[in-house]
């Protein structure tokens, strides 16, 4: 306790240090592990003066920064600290504006603290376990209430994603955003916001869940989305797929299939394979049909025949946009049918949902894990999903190759 009291306040004075930042970030990591009751409660403090004083955006992000590093700190349960699990929503719910796309830095460290978090909570509303269960202490239940925040968060979390695509969607943002360095920070954002919405789906209630797919669905019914908004849109269905496969092919494959099917045949076959501008709108539902297909191998034999019929329709489309979408989309195929690959990154492998009789979850939150007792489940290819990768082959890949090879095929620019 000497030893914390002696440093904190050196490290606190560094954290707005531009040039020191990390470096403070990371003694408060190590301070707060030895003492948490002393650390993360300033640091939580200085947060919300940070958001106050916008006029000063650095203290915003250097904050953000230590934030994350004492993550695990504020959501751990321990013997001796576990008062950080109040500070969990209120700091979820005070971030979110953080994610802005003028200022990349700032989304940027803001994204890194929602992914830490996610990580390591699970998302569920436990409100009702203070009704069931006898054994709660008087900090646990204000957790507990305030878990019922999750699904506020959850929708306001979508809600500027939402606001994010339809910004990159316009033609201003098209015009002006072609730059090298602003196509580095899309990627950027893409990979984290997928993080995010992985380790939510992954630790969340089935009507968290719900809430999640709806709203993407929904979205995505109402969307022909520009090439610059495409990439964060389709990272959240690679989130979404690998999380809950069944319930997000369910009701986002045969739509996207159906759709493909009725713009070509709208637009006439002949039209599509010899048109080089192509169709934003089926580029997008390509794009969008090869991200689903990330989806794991075995939830996907059921969507055999119309996996099949996309690819017969579209394999010979000649616009480079599209034709890209067509071989992501067999790439995806391959490797979800073909490949040995974990499938399970839960926090916890207990029963999250209701009653909480048996298991609290928020007393998983930020709990290490023993090695040893691991049970990494594995995706293991059946046989069906093998003859299914062997007709693909042998019908769309050998066919195409066969073209390749032949002497007097002419490839058009």
């Amino acid at each position: 306790t000497d030893f914390v009291n002696c440093v904190k306040e050196y490290a606190f004075i560094s954290i707005f240090n531009k040039d020191h930042t990390e470096e403070a970030a990371n003694a408060c990591h190590y301070l707060s592990i030895l003492r948490p009751e002393l650390i993360v409660p300033p640091i939580v403090e200085k947060h919300f003066l940070s958001i106050d004083s916008m006029t000063e955006p650095h203290r915003f992000t250097s904050i953000m920064t230590c934030l994350t590093h004492i993550a695990r700190q504020i959501v751990q349960q321990t013997s001796s600290y576990s008062q950080g699990q109040t500070y969990v929503l209120p700091l979820l719910m005070s971030v979110l504006p953080g994610i802005d796309l003028n200022d990349f830095e700032k989304a940027s460290v803001t994204l890194d603290f929602l992914e830490t978090m996610l990580m390591l909570i699970t998302c569920v509303d436990c409100s009702s376990a203070v009704n069931t269960r006898n054994d709660l202490t008087g900090i646990e239940k204000e957790v507990c209430l305030s878990t019922i925040q999750f699904e506020d968060f959850i929708i306001e979390f979508l809600n500027r994603i939402f606001q994010m695509i339809d910004l990159l969607s316009t033609d201003i943002s098209d015009a002006v955003t072609t730059d090298t360095d602003f196509d580095l920070n899309d990627l950027v954002i893409e990979l984290k916001l997928a993080s995010i919405m992985f380790h939510i789906i992954q630790n969340c209630s089935n009507k968290i869940f719900r809430i999640i797919r709806e709203k993407l669905v929904n979205f995505i019914a109402n969307a022909c989305l520009s090439s610059k908004a495409r990439g964060i849109i389709c990272s959240l269905i690679q989130a979404l797929v690998k999380g809950n496969p069944v319930e997000t092919l369910k009701y986002l494959l045969p739509k996207t299939c159906e759709s493909i099917d009725k713009i070509i045949q709208n637009s006439g076959s002949s039209i599509l394979l010899t048109d080089h501008e192509g169709d934003v709108e089926l580029t997008w539902y390509l794009f969008l049909f090869a991200e689903l297909l990330n989806a794991r191998g075995d939830t996907l034999l059921i969507y055999k025949k119309m996996i099949m019929s996309v690819f017969h329709q579209c394999i010979h489309i000649i616009n480079k946009d599209s034709y890209l979408a067509i071989s992501n989309a067999a790439r995806n195929l391959l490797k979800s049918l073909s490949q040995t690959y974990p499938i399970d990154y839960r926090l916890t492998m207990e029963n999250i949902e209701e009653p909480f009789v048996d298991f609290l979850p928020i007393r998983a939150w930020g709990q290490y894990v023993n090695a040893n007792k691991l049970q990494v489940q594995f995706h293991m290819p059946n046989v069906d999903e093998i003859d299914f990768a062997c007709e693909f082959v042998d019908t769309i890949i050998y066919s195409e190759l066969t073209l390749l090879n032949e002497n007097n095929f002419q490839m058009s620019n």
